[in-house]
């Protein structure tokens, strides 16, 4: 999503989060994204989704002049999404999301 390539940079994400999660949910390779920091905080947020495609959705109170300074920019999208992923995606869309 971003080119970072350094591991250490990036953070594994829960999709549904862990206090919402089922014991299996939470183990689910499925309900996990590797984001950079401030995607993932983002994300955690509900600042920002992703559609079933893995294109990013910026939310109303992601203003754009901080989108910009974060470098979340409408182009973003995941590079890989498994069908998996999507009912998951779909309930971060549905509970956490602010549109």
């Amino acid at each position: 999503m971003t080119d970072c390539s350094v591991p250490e940079l990036l953070r594994a994400s829960h999709i549904k989060p862990w206090r919402a999660a089922s014991p299996t949910e939470r183990l689910d390779p499925f309900n996990g994204l590797l984001l950079t920091p401030n995607l993932d905080l983002a994300f955690d947020q509900g600042l920002i989704s992703f559609d079933d495609q893995g294109q990013i959705l910026i939310g109303e109170d992601l203003d754009p002049d901080s989108a910009r300074a974060l470098n979340i920019t409408p182009h973003l999208r995941l590079r890989q999404i498994e069908p998996r992923h999507r009912a998951y995606l779909a309930w971060h869309r549905e509970h956490l999301f602010r549109k």
